[in-house]
């Protein structure tokens, strides 16, 4: 980051933004599969088709996932026993020994021994360091975080330097990570920390204290913190813990519903109790199951083979052998799988979780205006921004005047409706200055399809238009150096791009020109341009066609 003393720190960049609400996932990829499974065709609004099976017409349809459809299935038939935890239970000193094995083999400076002989100031320090590491690893991979998490510990290295900072600081800190949401809720639990004795300037050592009242924190973020910094035995289920126990128990039920969340939490919450009594072991278990799902049993081709479990893996022994005869009470937490034909068997351990139901993202338009002043030298240039709400989409960012409007809406409507938004923020006035549409471009939310309507709009004046007091948002005008180092999102960089060319480029000359054919090249000539001629006072234009090529015919003698 450069620094510039007379910067303000309202407009430091962040590079990669969304500000929609996040979920902690774990550092394992996550999303579709990529493991074959049988699929088969049905109705629907696709534009393949497909032979009806009498012959006649055809029917329009798609592959689809085999979870997708009613056909071939098993019911399993189990009993609630079958999900117990017992065998895990016998083999937990297996997970811990091979944990040992390769604790520090990713090189994360954050996982420390737990050491009991530590004062809880020490205690607290580490928890303070391990919630930093947590909050960044929701939606990050662990090599990504690393050089983060440093960069982050230097600058702030107790709860109490970061209560110290301010949002754009840590915003600025945090540019890269994206979801800068997160960085916000560290910053709004160091302040709560140090605002309230009853703390002692450290996070609290229960975790259902620290989950209810630290800004950010979670069920899990609470128990990874207390288990590991202050040997608090507590479970934790996070993406990896939670397609880890699936597996082991082979629970196919819907991965969001409150019985299943339930089930996995108290089976986590059983293994923890089942532990030998020594400090700190709990920590040291739940970052070996977190280990062995972010490493071996991930969400695509499992390494079923180097897993210290595998013994006691139900989802492994599935693929031999259906479930033992059920006992009663009959499970009602398991949702039937989609089997091949002439098979009563798993086709692959990766059916489990239960894949979950695709979210729908939703469509939006919005008319993006970069309004450019220029003075009376080339040098006198300035850009207006806006600052967005400090809640909800991009929270917090700086963007070029920016509009909501309807859906394929035409490129004059979304001038319009840049122009009448823009008189809530300048003195300005439609006819002032020259505008020209410049394109539509998509950008993708996790949530949302975006369309950005791109105008470009000069203003040539000896000084800037005022921007009014009544503005409904934090409206400046920026040199270029603090355009360059302005807090804004992806998206804006890539509507940039579309105007100068670049982010970081102001000048039209940068925008990308068409490639110049070679010399020689016989695409390369020019078309020769239709003769028009006028014919009863209307312009006709006449094509030359090419003259047709002529053939050699062989004589026959």
């Amino acid at each position: 980051m450069r620094a510039s003393s007379s910067r303000s720190p309202s407009i430091v960049s962040i590079p990669d933004s969304d500000g929609s609400d996040y979920k902690p996932i774990a550092d394992s990829p996550t999303g579709r599969t990529s493991v074959k499974r049988k699929r088969i065709s049905v109705t629907t609004s696709s534009t393949s088709t497909v032979k009806r099976a009498n012959g006649k017409g055809t029917t329009k349809s798609e592959v689809v996932d085999i979870e997708d459809t009613a056909g071939p299935s098993v019911t399993r038939d189990h009993g609630s026993e079958y999900h117990a935890v017992d065998e895990i239970v016998k083999y937990q000193k297996d997970l811990l020994d091979w944990f040992e094995s390769c604790r520090e083999t990713r090189g994360m400076p954050w996982r420390k021994r737990y050491d009991p002989e530590l004062s809880m100031e020490e205690k607290g320090q580490r928890a303070y360091e391990i919630w930093v590491s947590e909050v960044m690893l929701q939606q990050t991979q662990v090599a990504t975080v690393i050089a983060y998490w440093k960069r982050w510990i230097e600058k702030w290295p107790t709860i109490a330097d970061l209560a110290k900072a301010d949002v754009e600081e840590v915003n600025a800190m945090w540019r890269g990570l994206g979801y800068y949401r997160r960085a916000r809720s560290l910053l709004a639990g160091a302040k709560t920390v140090m605002s309230k004795s009853k703390y002692q300037g450290r996070l609290p050592d229960d975790p259902a204290v620290m989950e209810k009242e630290i800004d950010g924190v979670g069920r899990y973020t609470a128990g990874a913190i207390c288990s590991m910094a202050y040997g608090v035995r507590t479970p934790i289920v996070d993406g990896n813990i939670h397609r880890l126990l699936t597996r082991l128990l082979a629970v196919h039920a819907p991965q969001t519903s409150p019985s299943t969340i339930k089930f996995l939490w108290t089976s986590a919450e059983t293994l923890v109790n089942e532990l030998p009594e020594e400090k700190g072991i709990a920590g040291d278990w739940n970052q070996a199951l977190m280990e062995l799902g972010s490493q071996v049993c991930k969400p695509v081709s499992p390494d079923c083979g180097s897993c210290p479990l595998r013994k006691e893996c139900k989802a492994y022994s599935e693929l031999s052998k259906p479930p033992p005869t059920p006992q009663e009470p009959i499970c009602t937490l398991c949702a039937p799988i989609p089997l091949s034909p002439n098979t009563d068997k798993i086709p692959s351990v990766t059916i489990f979780p239960m894949r979950k139901e695709k979210k729908v993202s939703r469509s939006e338009e919005e008319s993006v205006l970069v309004l450019e002043w220029k003075g009376e030298s080339d040098e006198d240039r300035k850009w207006l921004f806006v600052k967005r709400p400090e809640k909800g989409l991009l929270a917090g960012l700086f963007e070029p005047p920016t509009s909501p409007v309807p859906t394929s809406s035409s490129p004059s409507k979304c001038l319009d409706a840049s122009l009448i938004s823009l008189q809530d923020y300048l003195e300005f006035s439609a006819g002032m200055g020259t505008h020209r549409y410049v394109s539509s471009i998509p950008h993708i939310f996790s949530h949302i399809n975006m369309t950005y309507h791109i105008h470009h709009s000069v203003i040539p004046s000896p000084t800037p238009p005022p921007i009014l007091a009544s503005a409904p948002r934090s409206t400046v005008w920026l040199t270029r150096d603090e355009v360059d180092h302005a807090n804004v999102g992806t998206g804006v960089k890539k509507v940039w791009a579309e105007v100068y060319g670049s982010w970081g480029s102001f000048d039209l000359d940068n925008i990308p020109k068409a490639k110049k054919l070679k010399k020689g090249n016989s695409s390369a000539k020019k078309k020769k341009p239709l003769e028009e001629v006028v014919k009863n006072g209307k312009i006709v234009k006449k094509v030359m066609m090419p003259a047709m090529p002529t053939r050699k015919v062989k004589e026959v003698i």
